[in-house]
């Protein structure tokens, strides 16, 4: 009985343990119009980047606030040792109405180096998938007209566009019409036209 207990107990722990693991490794999404869940604390250097990166005319439309409380950001894990702070406006008046810039800038010992950067996005997912040794990147922004959607993956410096797909609706096919971009595996870039069903 005593035996049978322990293995009961020892197979919860290890599912519990299992269980853990695939939420750690499961894809990571956040909204650029959501605050993040667990912000973190912005290094100066990046602060001092991204007011240049940003520009004067977009600080001056934020005035009231200092340059320090005009962003947020999340630690990243991308890899097994990197640092990596996503970022992205914490004030609207840095953002259009549906999307914001974003930032992923990697630190190491002490400097920043921005690794990857969109002007415009709604969403960015952290995918479980790796290239390099780092995971991969998709982000994606729609209106009702149109939008687009990309995936990145690490060149060993920065992050490189893999995938695209630019579409617009059909009025009157009430279908998506798009151009889409593959990289293939000789990292040549292929582009084909999506056109609706019903052609």
């Amino acid at each position: 009985m005593f035996v049978t207990m322990r293995s009961l107990a020892a197979n919860a722990a290890l599912s519990f343990l299992l269980f853990n693991a695939m939420l750690a490794q499961a894809d990571e999404t956040f909204s650029t119009k959501e605050q993040f869940k667990n912000p973190a604390k912005i290094p100066a250097s990046i602060i001092s980047h991204l007011t240049k990166e940003v520009g004067k005319s977009a600080l001056a439309s934020c005035s009231e606030h200092k340059p320090a409380e005009l962003f947020e950001a999340e630690l990243l894990s991308l890899n097994k040792s990197a640092k990596t702070y996503l970022v992205k406006p914490a004030r609207t008046c840095l953002c259009s109405e549906s999307t914001c810039p974003v930032w992923l800038y990697q630190m190491k010992s002490g400097a920043a180096k921005l690794i990857w950067n969109m002007p415009a996005t709604s969403k960015v997912e952290v995918l479980d998938k790796k290239l390099n040794g780092y995971r991969k990147i998709s982000e994606a922004s729609s209106e009702a007209t149109h939008g687009s959607e990309s995936t990145w993956s690490w060149d060993r410096n920065s992050y490189t566009e893999i995938y695209k797909n630019e579409w617009h609706m059909d009025a009157e096919k009430k279908c998506r019409l798009g151009e889409e971009t593959i990289q293939l595996m000789d990292g040549k870039m292929v582009n084909h036209t999506i056109k609706c069903t019903q052609d």
